[in-house]
C-alpha cells in the first residue's frame, strides 16, 4: 500500500513538472487554436491573452488579424468580441478574417435585438465580399435567423417562431437540449441553452455549440426570460 502511494505521488510530481515547463514556452497562435480544438477553452483564452501581452505589439499584420479573430471567438465577454470584430472590419478591410468578423457582428446584433445593425453588417458583407464562401454561410444564417430589414434574400424567410422551432430541432439533433424564450421588450423568439453559475460552465457549452457549426453568444438576461409555450 505504501509503495503504491509513493508511485502515485511520483507520477503527480512529474506531471506538474511537465506542466510548469510547458507554461514557460512562448505563447503561439497555433497553440491557441490547438487548445480550442481540444475543447480546452479556458486555457486557450488565457494563452491568447498572454500572446497579446508579449507578441501582439510586434506581431505581423496577418498575425494581428489572426489574434483578434481568436480572441473575439474565445472571449465570454460579448462587448470584447464586438470590439475585436469591429477592429478587424475597420483596420483590416479585405483581410482573411474580416468577412467572418462582419458575419459575427451581424449575428451579435441580431441576438441583441438590433435588426437594423444586423442588416447593415450583412449588407456590407454582401457588397464588399461578393465572391467569398462566407456569403453562403451568411445567407444560410439569414434563412434560419429570419428577416433582417434591408438584407438580400430575407423577404422569403419563414415566420420567427417557426424558424426558432427549426433551430431548436437542429440543436436537438446535434445533442443539445435547448428552450424557446422571450425577453420583455422584444418580440424575438430566442433559442437558448442552459443556465450557468460560473464562466467555466458557460465556456464549455459555448465552444461545443460553435464547434458543431452553430452561432452562439452569452446572454446575461436569463433571469428575465419568459418561456414560450409550444
Amino acid at each position: 500500500m505504501n509503495a503504491k502511494r509513493a508511485l502515485v505521488g511520483l507520477v503527480l510530481v512529474l506531471a506538474l513538472g511537465g506542466a510548469h515547463a510547458a507554461a514557460q514556452e512562448p505563447p503561439t497562435l497555433d497553440r491557441v487554436e490547438e487548445l480550442a480544438r481540444l475543447g480546452r477553452t479556458e486555457e486557450a483564452r488565457v494563452l491568447v491573452g498572454e500572446w497579446w501581452r508579449t507578441a501582439g505589439p510586434k506581431a505581423s499584420r496577418r498575425d494581428a488579424q489572426r489574434g483578434l479573430w481568436l480572441r473575439g471567438q474565445l472571449t465570454s465577454d460579448a462587448a470584447q468580441a464586438v470590439l475585436d470584430f469591429n477592429r478587424l472590419v475597420v483596420e483590416y478591410p479585405g483581410g482573411p478574417w474580416s468577412v467572418m468578423a462582419l458575419l459575427r457582428l451581424a449575428q451579435a446584433s441580431y441576438a441583441a435585438g438590433d435588426s437594423a445593425a444586423a442588416a447593415a453588417h450583412v449588407e456590407r458583407l454582401l457588397l464588399e465580399y461578393p465572391a467569398s464562401p462566407v456569403r453562403r454561410e451568411a445567407e444560410a444564417w439569414l434563412a434560419t435567423a429570419g428577416p433582417v430589414p434591408g438584407a438580400e434574400g430575407a423577404a422569403a424567410a419563414a415566420a420567427p417562431a417557426a424558424r426558432a422551432e427549426s433551430l431548436l430541432g437542429q440543436l436537438a439533433d446535434a445533442g443539445f437540449e435547448g428552450r424557446l424564450a422571450r425577453v420583455p421588450g422584444s418580440d424575438l423568439v430566442r433559442v437558448r441553452l442552459g443556465r450557468f453559475d460560473s464562466p467555466e460552465g458557460v465556456e464549455a457549452i459555448l465552444w461545443a455549440v460553435r464547434d458543431r457549426g452553430f452561432t452562439a453568444t452569452v446572454a446575461r438576461d436569463a433571469h428575465r426570460e419568459e418561456p414560450v409555450v409550444r
